[in-house]
């Protein structure tokens, strides 16, 4: 009996002893887990740039540096028609081609009617003209600065800690001052500060374009004294040595464009126009030579300092924003009788 008892013992230390030693299957603890295995990327899709011959053609005219989101966007809605797409800085009459079915500039050219009588082919697409009508083969992207200026006294008043916020807006068209009031209105109502001064906010400096550094580091001066906290900075009042001048004051600011990089500890956000959700909208009517379409460019922020405008912030704005461009809320004063 016992003789078996032992044989029995040795056959098991041997099948336990296969393999070197070490079990094939490690422990699983704090200091040994699982192992991760990760996927191996697939390529990323590389879209084609040059033309065959003959073949259909999107043109974005802007320099390299001025729309790359709009060229990414162009490249991805190009490649669904199976066309080719080109960036060029500049482009002529003369150098249009029947193969170029779309053409997009980022800014209105001065012989735009010259360029719509050359190639009635051509579906011709302008972002930022506000003014222009659309016509057969021209599609206006507008950018609608009310509706920057309701966004700015948004976010204005809600990057301030007592709803403090002063607009540096334009004196003409006197809408933009009512959409920047009734932006910041929209968030807090009547705006009543907690600590006094107590006034209504938010408030505004309007100064007619092309006001001199001196006269609007005036009109700040004069608003101090109603404790000023946050400050929107509008296209008409920009300058970065107004920036500078505020930074200097401790001011939470908001802007058109990026900030320097040493105002970025104060800087909120920037509001600019985005206007690629207009464009893909209204692609499947321009790839089919349908033209005369009018669409709203959407804002977008960027350079956010989430000290300022959190991620919960950013949310309220955004829920605003889908509002104001689906028309469920108006920018503008309900006139009175």
């Amino acid at each position: 009996m016992r003789k078996s008892v032992f044989l029995i013992l040795i056959l098991i230390l041997t099948a336990c002893g296969t393999g070197g030693g070490t079990s094939s299957t490690p422990s699983l603890t704090a200091s040994n887990p699982m192992p991760v295995i990760a996927a191996s990327p697939s390529p990323a899709p590389v879209a084609t740039l040059l033309p065959t011959p003959g073949q259909n053609m999107v043109i974005l005219v802007a320099p390299p540096e001025a729309g790359p989101l709009m060229a990414q966007a162009l490249t991805a809605l190009a490649a669904s028609t199976h066309w080719a797409f080109e960036t060029r800085p500049t482009l002529t009459a003369a150098e249009l081609k029947p193969e170029f079915k779309i053409v997009v500039f980022l800014q209105t050219p001065p012989d735009l009617p010259a360029w719509l009588a050359a190639a009635p082919q051509t579906q011709f697409v302008v972002t930022g003209g506000s003014e222009l009508e659309a016509k057969a083969n021209l599609s206006v992207i507008r950018q609608r600065e009310e509706f920057r200026s309701f966004m700015a006294g948004y976010i204005t008043v809600l990057v301030a800690p007592d709803w403090r916020g002063l607009g540096l807006m334009p004196a003409a068209p006197a809408q933009l001052v009512d959409a920047f009031i009734n932006g910041g209105r929209f968030w807090c109502g009547r705006c009543i500060p907690i600590h006094g001064p107590v006034v209504l906010f938010p408030l505004v400096s309007a100064l007619p374009a092309g006001t001199a550094l001196a006269d609007w580091q005036k009109a700040v001066s004069t608003q101090q004294k109603n404790v000023i906290e946050s400050i929107y900075i509008s296209p008409e009042a920009y300058s970065l040595e107004l920036v500078k001048s505020l930074f200097t004051q401790k001011l939470i600011l908001v802007g058109s464009q990026p900030p320097a990089a040493e105002i970025t500890p104060l800087w909120a956000a920037t509001l600019s126009f985005d206007p690629v959700p207009a464009l893909q909208k209204i692609w499947p009517d321009l790839a089919a030579a349908k033209g005369g379409q009018t669409a709203d460019a959407s804002l977008a922020w960027s350079s956010v300092n989430e000290d300022w405008f959190s991620v919960g912030k950013q949310r309220l704005a955004q829920d605003i924003l889908t509002s104001l461009l689906n028309g469920t809320i108006g920018p503008f004063s309900v006139p009175t009788q």
